[in-house]
């Protein structure tokens, strides 16, 4: 059993009080006031624990942002293979690069990578590009420099066949180690 901190009146389980709180008279001038102390022999009436009342759920205005879906990750590239069977011949990037500059709009850097249609396509549109007041020679020798500054930047350090092409720097190593 419980009762109301208030009024004093005996509750169920469960019920709540309607009682209106009487509000403490103050006491007068000349009144003391009084002291109250705790004997254990009293019984104190323990206030009981109430489930907080809530309000009915109210209409949200909110709508949450619609996010795009991402886009797809971009392909992982496939490195370059280092397993060259016996007896194949190594591309080195200093030759591919110096055929580039000098002679790169016939695409001749292209043949000797291994990229023989790109090769191809590179040839025809120098000679037959020179028909039309030798433009051809001059989209064919920048697109030449372009692949020539790739391979210098290592952003294109595949052969034809997909093996690896040798940096200087590993030439002179493997040299190294094949002469000991």
């Amino acid at each position: 059993m419980t009762y109301c901190p208030n009024c004093g009146r005996e509750l169920s389980e469960g019920e709540v009080c309607n009682c209106i709180p009487q509000p403490e008279t103050a006491p007068e001038e000349n009144e003391a006031p009084q002291e109250t102390y705790y004997t254990p022999s009293q019984p104190e009436a323990q206030p009981q624990y109430a489930p907080p009342q809530y309000a009915p759920p109210q209409e949200t205005y909110y709508t949450p942002p619609v996010v795009p879906p991402a886009a797809p990750a971009p392909a992982a590239e496939i490195p370059a293979r280092t397993d060259y069977p016996e007896g194949y011949k190594i591309k080195k990037k200093l030759v591919a690069v110096v055929l580039a500059v000098t002679v790169g709009m016939f695409g001749i850097h292209n043949y000797y990578l291994g990229n023989n249609s790109r090769a191809l396509a590179q040839l025809l549109v120098c000679l037959i590009g020179s028909l039309f007041f030798g433009l051809g020679a001059v989209v064919a020798y920048i697109w030449a420099i372009v692949e020539a500054i790739l391979i210098f930047a290592e952003k294109n350090d595949k052969d034809g066949d997909g093996y690896k092409i040798m940096t200087p720097e590993e030439s002179i190593a493997r040299a190294i180690n094949e002469g000991k």
